[in-house]
């Protein structure tokens, strides 16, 4: 997206802000399972997180008509 753009739909705000907490999360997953002794309950916590941000996104994006799925 180009630079000057600017995104005034909050729909599409809210999109891009749970996408960003998605892609931090998996972040926080892929950091937590990387060091020696991996934080189970961290990993568990921060997948919960993802799994409800990913449902927010799905329902953001259903109210923009487009319906999917989301994966086991």
């Amino acid at each position: 997206m180009p630079e000057n753009m600017e995104i005034t739909d909050i729909r599409t705000i809210e999109i891009f802000h749970t996408l960003e907490k998605i892609q931090r999360m998996n972040r926080a997953i892929a950091f937590h399972r990387a060091i020696a002794n991996p934080d189970r309950l961290a990993i568990e916590q921060y997948q919960r997180l993802k799994n409800d941000f990913t449902q927010q996104l799905l329902e953001l994006l259903g109210e923009m008509d487009l319906r999917l799925k989301m994966a086991a």
